[in-house]
């Protein structure tokens, strides 16, 4: 009679308490996850992937049930005292399904009895934050035990979860709480401005930028296809009516290969150092054997190859690692590549399972290159707060081929192509490459786009027709570009032509 007692009276005095005395912090996860212990499958402290809405903190715990791990798979903290007078847990809550999570609490109170709680917010969302309120039914908690997912899965179920409140009040918080800060390293939108714009809007692509590539060499990486132009085309991209580039991968028999795709770049026509470059792509269902990529490589890549020119490998997807695990459709990487030789080679692939699938609708990819650092995103325009799925600081080395300050410090071109079958899927039988089973299938790109910041350590070249240039007096810079190459420079933001060598200011002065 007396502990029951003791448990009404503390309850009535909760009750008569204001709101702001009604809640107790049990995390809130801005430096550290230590004092929660994984159970079955996996959990771990990472930062925040998607700083918007009512989660805009720092730091969250991403738990992970996989489809072989128990039901049970989740996240434990032990609390050092048991803690009473609290009816319901707040938890926010950012999750890649609808189904229902589980809360268990260990009451010693009762005969060291265990309840599996259901939450009261039966209305989950996928893939943005929300606050899901479980009724602990005046338990004293001596644990805390989430669990991710206690239904029959076939894929990775996963949550991330943060701001974990007690509290006398069952109304799931609305209110954003504090806003991280970001990096100061990255540089805001304002300090860039658009040097480059491809929109394929032309009706032919544009081969004063535009290289399309005619081989069956199989890329380096015992690739199926041979690239050839017919794999590459504009059309218009059938549910946007979009005007795009296209690059078709086709099972059929053509120079000794068993399919055909397409791949482009603009080495020596089109290339730039440091800036923001950004492309709307509609990657195909890449299951199983595509490999779609938009990546570029140090345009010095005739006179010291690869991978001494270095490559920057801005999203690729497809990789057997998605294939094993039934997410290819979320399942992707960026990678920087570099080297004195093709066996020497330093890599840093950063790959990612992301919260929601990136195939077969159009997604932004951006990558912000600076002297000291590469970033890399999916989906800014979406989710301004988003973190980067690759990063990598350009740290010095003394040995030059493996220096990632100067490779990565040196103008790069663009490539964009869609691969099929070899080393990156590991598929190498094109009847195993199901994703063409049912007919060819395309890459779409609506738009590519580079920024700068007008920097003395920038550099962009490009084709430059007579009708990009106007120059304010006299008609020499019309003149110097009658006959091709010659190319549009800009350096520390000004802009300049080069012909035969010899650069020129806007109004066709002799440098």
């Amino acid at each position: 009679m007396t502990k029951y007692l003791h448990i009404t009276i503390l309850l009535a005095v909760f009750t008569m308490l204001p709101l702001s005395a009604q809640t107790l912090e049990i995390d809130s996860f801005e430096q550290s996850a230590t004092a929660w212990t994984s159970v079955s499958c996996g959990s771990e402290w990472t930062e925040n992937p998607d700083i918007i809405g009512l989660n805009r903190s720092c730091g969250t715990l991403m738990i992970v049930r996989a489809p072989g791990c128990d039901n049970w798979s989740g996240a434990l903290k032990a609390l050092s005292t048991p803690i009473t007078g609290y009816r319901y847990v707040h938890v926010l809550m950012y999750r890649n399904n609808t189904n229902l999570p589980n809360l268990k609490v260990y009451d010693p109170e009762k005969e060291n009895e265990s309840a599996d709680l259901e939450p009261m917010t039966t209305n989950i969302v996928a893939n943005q934050w929300q606050d899901v309120v479980f009724d602990v039914q005046n338990h004293a908690i001596n644990f805390i035990f989430l669990m991710v997912d206690r239904t029959d899965i076939d894929q990775d179920a996963w949550m991330y979860i943060d701001d974990i409140l007690l509290s006398n009040d069952p109304t799931p918080r609305t209110s954003p709480n504090a806003v991280c800060e970001q990096s100061p390293s990255t540089p805001s939108e304002d300090a860039y401005t658009l040097v480059w714009n491809e929109d394929f809007t032309d009706a032919t692509l544009d081969r004063k930028v535009w290289n399309i590539e005619v081989n069956g060499d199989g890329g380096g990486n015992n690739e199926l296809q041979y690239y050839c132009e017919k794999g590459v085309t504009l059309a218009t991209e059938p549910t946007t009516g979009k005007r795009c580039l296209m690059l078709t991968a086709t099972k059929e028999d053509y120079y000794g290969k068993k399919c055909t795709s397409g791949r482009v770049n603009t080495k020596n026509n089109l290339y730039y150092t440091f800036g923001k470059i950004e492309a709307r792509i509609k990657f195909p269902n890449t299951a199983n054997g595509l490999w779609p990529a938009f990546w570029q490589m140090g345009n010095d890549f005739d006179q010291v190859g690869w991978p001494r020119c270095g490559e920057t490998d801005i999203i690729e997807l497809g990789n057997v690692n998605g294939i094993n695990r039934g997410t290819q459709d979320r399942y992707f990487n960026g990678a920087l590549h570099l080297g004195s030789a093709w066996n020497t080679v330093w890599s840093d692939a950063q790959d990612i399972t992301y919260r929601y699938s990136v195939e077969d609708t159009f997604h932004i990819v951006t990558m912000i290159w600076t002297p000291t650092s590469i970033d890399m995103y999916m989906d800014r325009d979406a989710h301004p707060g988003v973190k980067p799925y690759f990063h990598a600081d350009l740290e010095p080395n003394n040995d030059a081929n493996y220096d990632r300050s100067r490779v990565f410090a040196k103008p790069n071109f663009i490539i964009a192509n869609l691969a099929v079958g070899g080393n990156f899927p590991q598929i190498w039988d094109i009847n195993k490459i199901t994703a063409l089973a049912n007919g060819p299938r395309s890459v779409y790109i609506d738009w590519i786009r580079i920024y700068q910041q007008g920097t003395d350590k920038e550099t962009f070249v490009s084709p430059s027709p007579s009708d990009d240039i106007e120059p304010e007096n006299g008609t020499a810079v019309d003149n110097i570009i009658l006959s091709q190459p010659a190319q549009k420079v800009i350096m520390n933001g000004q802009l300049y032509i080069r012909k035969d060598g010899q650069l020129y200011n806007i109004v066709g002065q002799p440098l």
